[in-house]
């Protein structure tokens, strides 16, 4: 009697490493360096007159540091990729970014309706655009670190399949939200709806109808079930850009308020505003921007698609 075993080779197994994960650091590191020598040129004299008080809410010099910085982290997580501690730096580094470059926000609102008055400075988006394009090439190369830490699947972490429901902390932040947006229309009440420093014509009418439409429709659509409805990125892409550009603005505005404070100097100077308005009206606006933005990411963990590599 004969027995034939037959043993089974081991079908080779695709690298499950997206491309992107192999580029970004790079791509970090070039930004870094051209950026870098941008703000170089910046600070030595050369910059445009900017229409809104500067392009960054930092001086030059510093944004050169902060260029440095950015290199010499990307540089040591090259180095020492499980470093969890230089993970986390490159993630803070990621978020600075964003927060000089909070006035991005304003290019937003002002590009869009440009008859509110509010100025429109396209060397200064520009600039605020690099530094955001950096700000995303730092998370990228802190997440495609922080993917690698797990040996199950670095392209997803080895996340769970998507909750089959809105976590419920979706659903509290999306109403922290619609709290901050209602604290912030009830400070205007008080003050007086004609203390606004945008004009009065169409545009401003466009701009109060997105206001509120952004600080109650959004947050609730995207935890509740009429929000199914909508095409995913046009709930997702409004969430995570309002969510993150008002928590950066008006997190360094109510740090600088904080300061000016601690300075005894007005929250904000040039104003017929009391400052009792702008301490209710800015901590609002945060309460309401990081609220949509954790509403955002619910929604996203919820309508995510199944990881290409383990199906998850």
């Amino acid at each position: 009697m004969t027995t034939n075993t037959h043993t089974l080779a081991p079908s080779p197994k695709a690298d499950p490493m997206p491309g992107w994960m192999r580029v970004v650091p790079g791509l970090a590191l070039g930004w870094a360096v051209v950026y870098g020598l941008v703000r170089v040129w910046f600070a030595t004299g050369h910059a445009p007159t900017w229409k809104l008080p500067s392009d960054l809410l930092i001086p030059d010099w510093p944004s050169v540091a902060a260029c440095l910085i950015s290199a010499a982290a990307v540089l040591a997580l090259q180095a020492r990729a499980r470093s969890r501690v230089l993970i986390g730096l490159t993630w803070g580094l990621a978020a600075g970014w964003v927060a000089v470059c909070a006035m991005a926000l304003l290019d937003f609102v002002g590009g869009v309706l440009p008859g509110l008055g509010i100025p429109f400075d396209f060397p200064g988006l520009l600039s605020r655009l690099g530094g955001l394009t950096g700000a995303a090439l730092l998370a990228g190369t802190a997440l495609a670190r922080q993917r690698q830490l797990n040996p199950d699947c670095p392209a997803c972490i080895g996340r769970k399949a998507p909750p089959t429901t809105t976590p419920r902390w979706a659903v509290a932040a999306a109403w922290v939200a619609v709290f901050g947006c209602t604290a912030r229309l009830l400070a205007q009440a008080v003050v007086g709806w004609d203390q606004t420093p945008y004009a009065d014509n169409p545009s401003m009418l466009v701009f109060e109808f997105g206001f509120v439409c952004a600080g109650t429709a959004l947050p609730l659509l995207l935890v509740y079930r009429p929000g199914k409805v909508f095409p995913r990125w046009m709930l997702l892409l409004p969430g995570a850009g309002l969510g993150a550009g008002i928590t950066a603005y008006f997190g360094v505005g109510l740090v600088q308020m904080i300061v000016a404070a601690l300075r005894g100097q007005a929250a904000y100077g040039g104003t017929s505003l009391p400052d009792s308005f702008f301490w209710v009206a800015v901590p609002a606006y945060l309460i309401w921007g990081v609220g949509l933005a954790v509403a955002t990411y619910g929604y996203y963990l919820r309508t995510r698609k199944p990881c290409k590599t383990c199906g998850r």
